[in-house]
């Protein structure tokens, strides 16, 4: 079935280093197992950033970037009583895992040994259409905005690095950077539990935002350990979430923390960074990576966005996609932007 009335499309394709433009392009042709959706909104990342500026390892030119959206199925290739039907709304779960490797085997396909995604390694959602497996399609309620939803991806990336971690019920948090992933992650944090969650970020935009979600907020460039260590009576944080990926941060981590203390490494750092690995050995700090998410993830991710309409708030941009090249410029800048989603 289909309501598709013509066989080209509109997409932002990249080109090469920094080159992006709108073109017409023939709208996927499906194969068995497959379904097409119609987009309504595509959420801007870092990685897409990456892929822009010609520094992502895998991304090739020509490439349709986007594995966060939303939309709705409009044509499906498969058998007769199939879970996905057309008129479904629906996300995408954008990984793309082998099922051979030891990861997989043993119930870690996230962390797959050829781990592809969606709009990466093959076209995504900076399109009108796009065609994605079956078994990547994410049901979303009826009564969710498909901008809202659109947040279901990043969001599960601070869900799995929050049920990664060892915080419990009143602990104490710090999120290193109050960007997208850091102000989602602080909000997780709170919604599981933690009684007092502290961000440290230097923009005065995303400050503000996060003062305003009631969030303790301290400026980074203004001796935040001190400021921390005197709001947790000079014991340090029970966990700190470094989500800036910067190599200052990755320092400040182990300083923010209590002896004894987690540091969850959320942020994607794009090059080998130091850390005081004697801090480390003499406070007996744990130290943990988090990459991506699960299913599971997706799922809570979907139930906190149904309990908590102040997530939605880290939207602050829906752009349309003929600006596109504006979309990336105000992510590069990043200091009046948070979350930017582009729509048909």
């Amino acid at each position: 079935m289909s309501n598709i009335i013509n066989d080209k499309m509109k997409a932002v394709v990249y080109q090469g280093k920094e080159q992006i433009s709108i073109q017409e392009v023939a709208i996927p042709e499906l194969t068995e197992g497959e379904v097409l959706i119609k987009v309504h909104y595509a959420g801007i990342c870092g990685s897409d950033l990456s892929i822009y500026s010609g520094k992502h390892p895998r991304a090739k030119a020509p490439l349709i970037m986007g594995h966060e959206f939303t939309g709705e199925v409009v044509k499906t290739c498969l058998p007769d009583g199939a879970k996905i039907k057309v008129g479904d709304r629906v996300t995408v779960y954008p990984l793309i895992s082998c099922g051979r490797c030891q990861p997989c085997l043993t119930g870690n396909g996230h962390v797959c040994r050829s781990l592809k995604l969606v709009g990466i390694d093959c076209d995504g959602g900076f399109a009108e259409y796009v065609k994605v497996d079956a078994d990547k399609v994410f049901k979303i309620p009826d009564n969710m905005a498909m901008d809202v939803a659109c947040l279901i991806e990043p969001l599960a990336v601070a869900v799995h690095a929050v049920r990664k971690s060892t915080l419990k019920a009143g602990d104490t948090a710090v999120v290193i950077g109050g960007g997208p992933i850091g102000l989602l992650t602080a909000m997780t944090a709170r919604y599981a539990g933690a009684s007092n969650v502290i961000i440290c970020e230097v923009s005065p935009t995303r400050i503000k935002l996060a003062k305003e979600l009631g969030f303790t907020v301290l400026n980074s460039a203004n001796n935040p350990l001190e400021e921390v260590m005197a709001l947790t009576d000079n014991n340090g944080a029970d966990v700190v979430f470094e989500a800036a990926g910067a190599a200052p941060t990755a320092l400040l981590a182990t300083q923010l923390v209590k002896i004894t203390g987690e540091i969850v490494v959320v942020g994607v750092f794009k090059e080998a960074t130091p850390v005081d690995l004697q801090a480390v050995n003499f406070r007996e700090l744990k130290m943990i990576g988090v990459r991506v998410y699960t299913p599971k993830d997706y799922q809570v991710a979907l139930e906190m966005l149904r309990n908590d309409e102040s997530i939605a708030k880290v939207i602050s941009h829906r752009i349309k996609f003929n600006e596109a090249q504006r979309a990336i410029d105000l992510m590069i800048q990043a200091e009046n932007s948070m979350k930017l989603l582009l729509h048909p």
